[in-house]
């Protein structure tokens, strides 16, 4: 008599994450042979013995804290902007060797971040020390880091790994977003414009760019995410084309919104971190 069992295909791959963009991922992705555990913003601890895990819960913790974020930032070198942290009337610049400051001296404008703040929520620009000096009444300032804010005009997303960009868009401001919202970019006011698009304006140091981003992502220990650049113009004021466009690591991100051109990026790149992961443990 024939048997009825049916042939095991292996073990789907768990995603943990609450961002709805990434239910596609849990019925899509390909079967594995061992178990799995793929953290998208999830600081999921639940049963992960014999899981091979793409993100640990530390990696998403330290990635979704600000604070902890610039300073593994710091460890490696990454470049980003200016940051401080404010007590009462003092200031301490965490760029390196660390240094005291008066907030009167402090480089304004300056971007109070709050550390648990996620897609533009939580951010303040603020232009003086008088206006600082006001923001700060009543406020809990263990909550919050303070950056220099650099007026670059282009902002990009690059999706990486710890060994390469594979997937990246440029955020660019709606035409009708008012002036006190132009400084920073997030759904609500920016548009996505993939690499093939003219007005994604490619910097030329581009090699430079996501070789930085695929190190912020190592200094906060994820396997995969999405890092946020700010960059330059292409040309000065006097219509030069600039050769090495300055630019900024603003954060890293473990659980980035995914629409379809980034969910078919994903479904390819987690099976292959997990696989790598388990050859180097074999």
């Amino acid at each position: 008599m024939p048997s009825t069992k049916k042939a095991f295909k292996g073990f789907k791959i768990m995603v943990r994450s609450r961002h709805p963009s990434h239910s596609p991922l849990r019925k899509t992705l390909s079967r594995l042979m061992f178990r799995t555990l793929v953290r998208l913003g999830s600081l999921w601890a639940g049963d992960t013995k014999d899981r091979i895990e793409c993100n640990s819960a530390e990696s998403v913790k330290i990635s979704a804290n600000k604070l902890l974020m610039k300073q593994a930032f710091n460890k490696l070198n990454v470049i980003t902007s200016d940051w401080f942290v404010i007590n009462n009337q003092t200031a301490v610049n965490m760029n390196g060797q660390q240094t005291n400051i008066n907030i009167v001296d402090l480089p304004f404008p300056l971007v109070a971040k709050h550390i648990h703040g996620s897609r533009g929520t939580g951010n303040y620009l603020i232009k003086t020390h008088e206006q600082l000096t006001t923001w700060l009444q009543g406020k809990n300032l263990n909550n919050y880091i303070f950056e220099r804010f650099y007026n670059y005009p282009r902002e990009y997303r690059l999706h990486v790994t710890t060994k390469k960009c594979f997937y990246t868009c440029r955020k660019m401001l709606k035409s009708d977003t008012p002036d006190n919202k132009r400084w920073y970019r997030n759904d609500s006011n920016s548009v996505w414009v993939l690499e093939d698009n003219p007005s994604f304006d490619k910097p030329v140091n581009w090699d430079t760019i996501t070789a930085q981003a695929v190190l912020a992502l190592k200094a906060v220990g994820l396997d995969i995410g999405a890092i946020d650049v700010k960059v330059q113009s292409s040309t000065n004021s006097d219509e030069q084309t600039r050769p090495n466009p300055k630019f900024i690591i603003l954060e890293t991100n473990s659980a980035p919104s995914l629409k379809t051109k980034g969910l078919e990026h994903y479904l390819t790149e987690i099976p292959t971190i997990l696989y790598d992961k388990k050859h180097q443990i074999q």
